[in-house]
């Protein structure tokens, strides 16, 4: 009986990570078309409205998507319903300023991408609490779907850019889950719940937000000081290194999270970070050496230059390698304060390298040096933590 929960458990954490992989792959098959249909403009407006999206989600229902886990069977639609509504008005709030600061293009963009996002999750995490696995695995694949086709489809038929691609992509996965919660009836006009989930504003929000605003601190820093053509490439490149790093340190983590919490060894967890940080050192060591001539191949003509923004960004992402092992180790020890405190000192020192290298570096390309510095002190440092833990 116990075998069987065991294998049920596990069997659904390899159904999420396929699809994921599987909305990945799908990304990543596109990416060569994409870069030949759009300009590398596109890409960096939609890569600050990304960035926009990643912070503002994480804050624009609350939380409450995330209190839909761990809610009780009588609150879930009325939770679902409040963060539907608390979402819509924050994103309708949001437009109106970002109106203000850049123009409606993005404005629309980013109010339609947070409205999306929170609504899909909302969804997801529903869906997930009641172990519907198999919907929440092609909720996933369907995500990416849409955005792929669409954004592919679009220049096909008429004149438009990535980022009102990017919004009717939105505006379509909103229509579609809408369209779900009414027909199902997966809410519950009620206010009374969220009472009982306020904690999930105080207690998970501020690490969520540190997390979201350090890692898209360089595309408004960029946008800012450099310009959106070389946010354009940066956004590839951060893309192209970061998603399958991702999927990866998922699935590592989540291997480890259940390993130290059965035992206590932190040797073992500096052990297996080192290991895999020197197996991985290979494969980000190419992009030191592969020519100019490989990334036209692949991205196109228009794309000349990103091969120094992959030399300037594989270092850092290296160092993501040693992170799993010894992050999990920590998180199973309920020590994950310490990982929001190095993440505070790592978004000040992103802060102090790009002001320093804004006034030293005549090339302001060279401000994104501070990325990997950042990386390399936040991951090597908590491999350090791990290192001086008593056994």
């Amino acid at each position: 009986m116990r075998l069987a929960r065991l294998a049920r458990k596990y069997q659904s954490i390899g159904l999420i990570t396929l699809s994921l992989l599987v909305g990945a792959i799908m990304t990543f098959i596109a990416l060569p078309f994409l870069t030949r249909l759009y300009s590398v403009n596109d890409f960096g407006q939609y890569g600050v409205a990304l960035a926009f999206v990643s912070v503002l989600s994480t804050v624009a229902n609350l939380r409450l998507d995330q209190a839909l886990l761990v809610a009780k069977p009588e609150h879930q639609k009325s939770l679902i319903f409040q963060s539907i509504v608390f979402s819509l008005l924050f994103s309708v709030l949001s437009a109106v300023v970002i109106g203000i600061i850049y123009d409606a293009e993005m404005a629309v963009a980013i109010a339609f991408g947070v409205f999306a996002n929170t609504l899909i999750q909302s969804v997801y995490n529903y869906k997930f609490a009641n172990e519907a696995e198999w919907f929440c695995a092609g909720l996933n694949i369907f995500r990416s779907l849409i955005v792929v086709t669409v954004q592919l489809s679009l220049p096909l038929m008429l004149s438009i850019n990535l980022l009102n691609s990017y919004s009717v992509s939105s505006l379509v996965m909103i229509m579609v889950m809408l369209i779900y919660v009414l027909s199902q009836n997966v809410y519950q006009i009620s206010w009374n719940a969220f009472k009982n989930y306020k904690d999930f504003i105080f207690s998970n929000t501020p690490h969520t937000l540190l997390n979201s605003f350090s890692h898209n601190l360089p595309y408004y820093v960029v946008a800012h000081f450099v310009g959106f053509q070389a946010v354009g490439f940066y956004s590839i490149v951060e893309r192209t290194l970061r998603v399958p790093i991702n999927l990866m340190s998922q699935t590592i983590r989540q291997f480890f999270i259940r390993k130290f919490y059965q035992q206590d060894s932190a040797t073992e967890a500096l052990k297996s970070s080192i290991f895999l940080s020197l197996v991985s050192l290979p494969f980000f060591a190419i992009f030191f050496v592969l020519p100019e001539s490989f990334y036209l191949m692949i991205f196109g003509q228009a794309w000349e230059g990103i091969a120094t923004y992959f030399q300037i960004l594989a270092l850092g992402y290296w160092a993501v390698f040693c992170n799993p092992p010894s992050s999990a180790y920590l998180i199973a020890k309920r020590q994950s304060h310490i990982l929001f405190k190095l993440q505070i000192i790592e978004l000040i020192i992103k802060f102090i390298l790009f002001a320093g290298l804004y006034w030293l570096c005549a090339d302001k390309l060279y401000m994104l040096l501070a990325v990997p510095v950042a990386l390399i002190f936040y991951n090597f440092a908590i491999l350090a933590v791990v290192w001086r833990r008593p056994e």
